[in-house]
């Protein structure tokens, strides 16, 4: 690996942006591999935050090997540049960076929306910055840096998204930081990402929205707390995540949840001229079918990607080291479409 600044051999040098529990993590991960067995051998790894306490918190975790406590320090001889830090902030840290980075630099991030980003990239990114968006698919209740863990990402899933034309390096790169990680790349097109992610992981929260909206606004709101038990509970516990978060969610992937909330909506009329109407077997087909592919998703290998387990037992092919620069040598990626 050379650097884009000198041209001298030297370590890989990344910059993580937003020290929180996704980045911190990411440092530790990173930072903890062997390095001699580490797809991406030696790295060098600057770690900012606007929050300067939260910038010390993942360097006394030994998540980075160096402090910044400005953009353009934390950029001046960056290669690969994470954006771990709220959709909210996006729009704003692509700008900022934009007149900052080295040119050949790579850039990614861990947003769970990908299309929205990927169009904040082409807007605010110069000529000779490549973008390959990420999302790891994992959640922790805890957040902050105090709560990051070198193992977060094991054997999770880890989506890639490529805008046309992506240069090959800039994929190999990014493709090694997630296997130095633990988790497991998975390419998928940005716009059946966002449409996938709306059903399985924001619809939930939604649903869980409308239950306790629904309920507290009832006038006999204090009798029924008395009367909520687990049921409630387990499916209340999604409204009790960050309302600015979600809210952000929400209006970044506009198209795909609003989708999901009418299929929704016609289904819960469908239940209710069903019950309405006394129509008991349809109602029990309906419920039968709901419990026969909760069993069937439960049945499943977690963290398992499309035929995964029958490239698994073709058996696992070595990956050479990537270069920003193109591969050393021959090289294999695993994508999943």
């Amino acid at each position: 690996m050379r650097s884009t600044q000198t041209g001298a051999a030297g370590p890989i040098r990344i910059t993580i942006i937003g020290m929180g529990l996704i980045g911190t993590s990411l440092g530790m991960a990173l930072r903890s591999a062997d390095e001699k067995e580490a797809p991406l051998g030696s790295i060098f790894i600057t770690g900012y935050d606007k929050n300067n306490r939260a910038t010390a918190d993942a360097r006394g975790r030994l998540a980075i090997d160096r402090e910044a406590h400005s953009l353009v320090e934390a950029l001046r001889d960056a290669q690969l540049v994470v954006l771990a830090i709220p959709i909210h902030e996006m729009r704003d840290i692509f700008r900022a960076i934009g007149p900052l980075l080295p040119s050949g630099a790579v850039v990614t991030d861990v947003a769970s929306i990908k299309g929205q980003m990927l169009a904040w990239a082409r807007e605010l990114l110069p000529s000779g910055i490549e973008y390959v968006g990420g999302h790891p698919v994992l959640g922790k209740e805890q957040t902050g840096a105090s709560s990051a863990d070198r193992d977060l990402f094991k054997d999770v899933i880890y989506c890639l998204t490529l805008p046309p034309r992506t240069r090959q390096g800039a994929v190999d790169v990014v493709d090694a930081l997630v296997q130095q990680i633990g988790a497991k790349p998975y390419f998928i097109d940005p716009q059946e990402h966002d449409a996938y992610v709306s059903g399985v992981a924001y619809l939930p929260f939604l649903l869980s929205t409308a239950l306790v909206e629904m309920t507290s606004r009832s006038p006999g709101w204090k009798e029924m707390i008395a009367l909520a038990g687990p049921s409630f509970r387990d499916i209340a516990r999604l409204a009790a995540g960050d309302p600015q978060q979600q809210r952000d969610i929400c209006m970044a992937n506009r198209v795909a949840i609003t989708r999901w909330i009418d299929d929704t909506v016609t289904f819960l009329l469908e239940v209710r001229e069903q019950i309405e109407d006394g129509n008991g077997e349809k109602l029990l087909d309906v419920f039968t079918h709901a419990h026969d592919a909760h069993e069937d998703w439960l049945n499943k290998r977690p963290n398992m990607r499309p035929g995964e387990a029958v490239f698994e037992s073709l058996g696992r092919i070595e990956i050479e080291r990537p270069s920003l620069f193109g591969r050393l040598g021959r090289g294999s990626r695993d994508r999943r479409r």
